[in-house]
């Protein structure tokens, strides 16, 4: 029997699941971000090193024939010295491999031909499959450059409404309160040292985005305007992506604004609609995880058993 590890490494957590060669699951695990670039490569590679401890702690050692890693972190196909760098030591198996969480969400549609795939979490970032497998990518700048639509940008955008609001330079909103209440404050001016001294990671500003959505769910009108912007933008992203596709392409969406966010989800299905509207526009069917599996044993394929670790 050949067994199969795929991990998505997202901007905030990292999932892994082991299949066998029947594409049976395992054992999953859900582990802490190995965004290297987020957290530094030792934290990253310790980080993995404990994904894989709980994974085969349900399982017990398994001979692993192959792994691909989908990683934030990644706008391409790493080269095998980041690889090493990366993997060496803790994925002991014949074939390793890393590329995009994108990447390994297009691998998840199981859509033969031309496709597109969009990833809304913590960042954000869009790829595209065209008919002869040349892979395309929009967006993926980062926090400074980029990331339209994701829970960063949208957190950011909200805490910053609530300030202009306490101080009067703006509407009244009712994100004020809302991020009084979250972060427990004596005073809104408590914001100042927790977010500068020293600055929280991306994905811990991130976790104030569900605060956005019970606002703009309540009727708040900043909120509902911060949301309606970031889909607008992220659909301009994905525009740019799916104009280079054939007509009709297929739209995967994953990531935690995208699968826990229905009125996030729902205008920028409108805004794609609007200029795209033979493409279906949907959550996956199956996780980016259980595509980075199917990357792997095609890795497997190409690679003939390649020794690595």
């Amino acid at each position: 029997m050949r067994y199969y590890l795929g991990i998505d490494g997202g901007g905030t957590k990292t999932t892994a699941l082991l299949c066998d060669e029947t594409l049976r699951p395992l054992a999953s695990f859900v582990g802490r971000e190995i965004n290297y670039q987020a957290v530094g490569m030792e934290t990253a590679r310790l980080h993995l090193k404990e994904t894989l401890d709980g994974l085969f702690l349900q399982t017990g050692p398994l001979p692993l024939r192959a792994a691909f890693i989908g990683l934030s972190a990644l706008s391409d196909r790493a080269p095998e010295a980041l690889t090493e760098a990366f993997c060496g030591g803790i994925v002991k198996c014949d074939t390793v491999a890393m590329d995009s969480d994108v990447m390994i969400g297009l691998e998840a549609m199981e859509t033969e031909g031309a496709a597109a795939f969009a990833v809304c979490g913590t960042g954000s970032m869009v790829a595209g499959r065209l008919p002869d497998g040349t892979l395309l990518h929009t967006g993926g700048w980062g926090w400074l450059l980029g990331d339209e639509g994701s829970g960063y940008r949208m957190a950011v955008d909200a805490l910053r409404a609530a300030v202009s609001g306490y101080e009067g330079s703006a509407e009244a909103t009712m994100l004020t309160k809302a991020a009084f209440e979250y972060y427990k404050l004596s005073a809104m001016e408590d914001l100042i040292g927790l977010f500068y001294d020293p600055t929280p990671e991306r994905s811990e500003i991130a976790s104030f985005c569900p605060v956005l959505f019970a606002c703009a769910g309540s009727g708040d009108a900043a909120a509902m305007r911060i949301i309606d912007r970031q889909a607008s933008l992220f659909a301009n992203t994905v525009s740019a992506l799916l104009r280079r596709l054939p007509e009709g392409a297929p739209l995967g969406l994953w990531g935690g604004v995208f699968q826990h966010a229905p009125l996030f989800r729902g205008r920028f299905a409108k805004y794609v609609a609007a200029r795209f509207p033979g493409s279906a526009v949907s959550l996956l069917p199956k996780p980016p995880e259980y595509g980075a599996v199917l990357a792997a044993m095609k890795e497997d394929g190409k690679n003939g058993g390649k020794a690595y670790g």
